[in-house]
């Protein structure tokens, strides 16, 4: 019997692509976030912009190369650069676009008096994160030690995505005591927001074969 194809074996659905470029992404935008620290308040210096940059670069990065290997890594990474400055240029603007929205909903969050909000909050929220879910469960059934490894790393993006969550929807802990106001504006920003945007833009292209 022939082995099976070794691209194929390694092919990812839509839902996976999304939750592994999420949660890839995540684990290299928290250390950016401590590591702002070390830069002046929003200075946007160079070493500034990188941190906040190379995340997402080097997540889409990691997931081409895990899982669209081709003949030539050097091909394969100036692939996964230009899906990831194009997924970025696109979440961003999904970004900004949706975030207009929040115009309508600052009295409710200043004042706490959230209501029938946060139900709809809540839905858009496990709407997220449902193909993270469901990526764990279909990664530890494969019982391979690297899809094992994705499965970890999935678990503690849901794991950070719900406690942000937690804390900005209860009030019930507040991030300023940890981070600085910049540092938590880009962690519930990148977390609630322009993560799942670069994600879901990200895997459109991946997927799309345009590129």
């Amino acid at each position: 019997m022939a082995a099976p194809n070794t691209q194929a074996a390694r092919q990812i659905s839509f839902g996976e692509s999304y939750a592994l470029l999420y949660a890839f992404t995540l684990a290299l935008y928290v250390p950016a976030i401590i590591a702002l620290r070390t830069q002046p308040y929003y200075s946007y210096t160079p070493a500034y912009l990188a941190l906040m940059t190379l995340p997402p670069l080097l997540a889409m990065v990691a997931l081409v190369l895990v899982h669209d290997p081709s003949a030539s890594r050097l091909r394969t990474i100036g692939k996964a650069l230009l899906f990831a400055v194009t997924s970025m240029i696109g979440g961003a603007a999904l970004f900004l676009s949706t975030s207009f929205l929040l115009v309508f909903l600052g009295p409710a969050f200043e004042d706490r008096n959230f209501g029938p909000l946060q139900v709809g909050i809540g839905i858009i929220m496990v709407l997220l994160m449902m193909p993270l879910v469901l990526t764990v469960v279909s990664r530890v059934r494969t019982l391979r030690v690297g899809a094992v490894a994705e499965a970890v790393l999935v678990l503690v993006a849901i794991a950070a995505f719900t406690w942000v969550s937690w804390v900005i929807l209860s009030q019930q802990g507040t991030l300023s005591e940890l981070l600085r106001k910049d540092q938590v504006s880009y962690l519930v920003g990148g977390v609630l927001w322009y993560i799942p945007a670069y994600s879901l833009v990200g895997t459109l292209v991946r997927s799309s074969g345009v590129l």
